[in-house]
């Protein structure tokens, strides 16, 4: 693959939009026992095989990731219609298809999680899920099988294991209307003895991501490394600017000293940057100021590189901090670091004096862009 083609293929692949794919015709001949022998474990360690595919009229295997927006929105419908499926002999399995490292930073900007084994553990548990969530993104020996390429996304067998139909779960802008989908209704005829013929639907969500997508995420982590790092001065009446200025969409400031807590600052900044490339693209502005001479620019400056951090960065004296002071939280006695994240409207949401917590700043990162949606 050519070096246009690789950027062409990157450009694709870092938007996070709804995408829309075709099922293939072949599908209809697929039974379910031409799914390869597997073991595969679900958030609770549980052990599932092929003769766990057995549903009594019907086995149901849906395709979601934590961090795919679609997924997320039929979460709670899942939970709530699967109790009457259960009852009625359907057997549900859900399915992470992604091999996790391959996802691009930008991909996770709608979600608090990513797609490893111990954040679907944590999502399992925070939407107390009543269906097996297995993971399959290492091996994707079914997401293979079945040529999966997006979540969310639904196959539904007879009980001779015999595909009846796949496609979307529902309408993804009604979810909670999934009693009336076209799954549903398929459902509702292997329940009542009808013969299904094989039916599919349009899916729409975000492509699942497979080992080979590794090579796209190799060069966008390249990508980020080249990227420019500077640092410049500002003085009150920037930092000012910078603090009123109204834009609709989240800003958030980190203030540092060069000489305080370094093994800290350099933790924070990792995360900052990391934060920083999964939500740029949605509007999020970062600012990072630190309190040095001129004469230290050029270390400050290497502790930005080291960090990848390619946000707006300043550097000001210690006499010029009195603006962006008013950030700190009164919590803590020393004076740096401490960080701010401001709404579109500018009021105050998370801030912290001291060590950022990686968790808490993404969610408050995502917080603050959904409140503009």
């Amino acid at each position: 693959m050519n070096t246009n083609n690789i950027l062409k293929k990157i450009a694709t692949n870092c938007l996070i939009i709804i995408s829309v794919f075709p099922i293939l015709a072949k599908e209809k001949d697929i039974s379910i026992k031409q799914i390869p022998m597997f073991e595969l474990k679900d958030t609770k360690n549980i052990i599932f095989s092929n003769k766990d595919l057995n549903g009594k009229l019907g086995t149901l295997i849906i395709f979601l990731s934590n961090h795919c927006k679609i997924s997320q929105r039929f979460q709670e419908p899942l939970n709530i219609i699967n109790i009457q499926w259960r009852e009625k002999g359907i057997k549900l399995l859900v399915i992470s298809p992604n091999y996790e490292n391959a996802i691009l930073p930008d991909e996770l900007a709608y979600s608090d999680s990513g797609d490893t084994f111990e954040e679907m553990q944590s999502r399992a548990m925070q939407e107390s899920f009543n269906f097996p969530y297995i993971y399959d993104g290492e091996e994707q020996i079914i997401t293979q099988s079945l040529s999966v390429k997006i979540t969310p996304s639904a196959y539904l067998f007879n009980s001779d294991g015999n595909l009846v139909y796949s496609g979307r779960i529902g309408n993804h802008e009604k979810p909670i209307d999934l009693g009336n989908s076209e799954l549903n209704q398929n459902i509702e005829e292997l329940i009542c003895g009808t013969e299904v013929n094989y039916n599919r639907t349009l899916m729409y969500g975000t492509s699942v991501k497979y080992k080979k997508d590794m090579l796209i995420a190799e060069n966008i982590k390249k990508r980020y490394a080249r990227e420019s790092v500077q640092l410049n001065h500002a003085d009150q009446r920037k930092v000012k600017f910078f603090l009123n200025q109204t834009t609709n969409y989240p800003k958030f400031f980190y203030v540092w000293s060069l000489h305080e807590n370094s093994v800290q600052n350099r933790n924070n900044l990792i995360i900052i940057s990391s934060n920083y490339k999964i939500f740029r693209k949605r509007g999020l502005k970062v600012y990072t100021v630190c309190i040095c001479k001129e004469e230290e620019k050029p270390d400050a400056l290497e502790v930005l590189k080291r960090a990848q951090l390619s946000a707006l960065n300043f550097y000001i004296s210690g006499n010029e901090i009195s603006k962006i002071s008013k950030l700190r939280s009164s919590d803590g006695f020393k004076t740096t670091p401490f960080c701010r994240l401001l709404n579109g409207d500018n009021t105050f949401d998370y801030g912290v004096n001291g060590l950022i917590n990686y968790k808490k700043l993404r969610i408050s990162f995502l917080n603050a862009l959904n409140k503009n949606i």
